[in-house]
């Protein structure tokens, strides 16, 4: 079974978590032509307030779930030890090609005050770099902006509701487990299947405990504008928002089928992915990613647009760099470096020698 959580957790280097960060306001225009923007419309009949799941009345998190503040997550990351299996790699490479050299780093980009600290080869390879490599550099990303493009990308503005498009029972399953993740249905009703399920897949990633603050990508970013170090992109937030509104409907409906059944088993999912990545096991980790992917015709259609594609490209980016003489320190997703068309592979075929830290 093909993960669509691996898009947040180990693929895509953003959330919807911009969606959430205050009020957006659906306008139409004399027209009737819709845009969406953080302030009140200038006509109040033509006005629709997007309530978020953070700001609904009578929603809370689950029982079982402590968020903590942001304080004391910090305060744990540097305290609590990471897991390591005794005579295991870390998900980290060294990259060399003659006078060319640099460090590849998958990353999981929702994280736990657990996997800090991490380990001293990890620090000492990103101290040595002359710049850090990330999909997209989120910490400079403005979130009125990200919120805006994802709601004029991922929301419906023609009428059309998931209802309209999703036969009864996929509906029916969607009402039950968003009252279980404590989000209305309604909120999810005019988005496009794709955004509805990144917006399910937050919401129960950050139901389990899980904190965007916490993913390696961003703590390398933190640390790099900390000690001046650049910061570069492979792509951007706009880049991954594009291949998202621009998946076929079929997919999409594919994409938020797989996500109603992923949201029950998040725990116990990210422990697994966890344990692969602590333990450096790409293999494993690649397997969690992937699943039987041939089983259906959208979800391995979903994998080539997400994973494969991207790894070419990435890797064709990477090596630009390394050759322009850069050092560089690349975090992309844990979902990218392995498989016979990773970016592991795709480097090798290009003369590198790959040495797992």
């Amino acid at each position: 079974m093909s993960r669509l959580m691996a898009l947040l957790l180990l693929s895509l280097n953003f959330s919807v978590a911009p969606l959430f960060a205050g009020e957006i306001f659906k306008c139409r225009d004399a027209m009737g032509r819709v845009a969406f923007q953080d302030s009140p419309c200038h006509t109040a009949d033509h006005e629709e307030k997007l309530s978020s799941p953070s700001a609904s009345a009578g929603i809370e998190a689950p029982s079982s779930v402590v968020i903590l503040p942001e304080k004391s997550r910090k305060s744990l990351a540097k305290e609590t030890p990471a897991k390591k299996t005794v005579g295991s790699h870390n998900f980290a490479w060294r990259l060399t090609k003659g006078k060319q050299q640099g460090y590849l780093m998958g990353s999981i980009h929702f994280g736990k005050a657990s996997m800090y600290p991490l380990p001293v080869v990890l620090l000492n390879a990103f101290k040595a770099s002359d710049a850090l490599v990330v999909e997209a550099n989120v910490l400079d990303a403005d979130t009125t902006t990200m919120a805006h493009m994802m709601m004029n990308s991922g929301m419906y503005s023609d009428g059309t509701t998931l209802k309209t498009i999703l036969n009864a029972d996929m509906w029916d399953e969607l009402g039950v487990t968003s009252a279980a993740l404590g989000i209305p249905v309604s909120i999810l009703a005019g988005m496009r299947p794709w955004f509805a399920s990144m917006t399910l897949t937050t919401i129960a990633l950050k139901g389990i405990g899980l904190d965007e603050s916490l993913g390696i990508d961003r703590h390398f970013m933190e640390m790099a504008k900390k000690t001046n170090k650049p910061i570069r992109e492979l792509e951007s937030v706009q880049k991954q928002l594009a291949l998202l509104s621009g998946l076929s409907q079929k997919v999409q409906i594919a994409m938020l089928k797989q996500t109603l059944q992923d949201v029950k088993t998040a725990a116990a999912y990210f422990d697994t992915m966890l344990d692969a990545w602590q333990a450096g096991d790409v293999l494993a980790l690649d397997q969690l990613v992937v699943g039987d992917v041939m089983e259906s015709a959208e979800i391995s259609e979903l994998n080539r647009i997400m994973i494969t594609d991207r790894n070419s490209a990435m890797a064709d980016g990477i090596d630009e760099m390394l050759r322009g003489g850069c050092i560089c320190f690349v975090v992309v997703g844990a979902g990218h470096p392995g498989g016979e068309q990773g970016i592991i592979t795709l480097l090798q075929l290009k003369g590198y020698r790959v040495e797992q830290l």
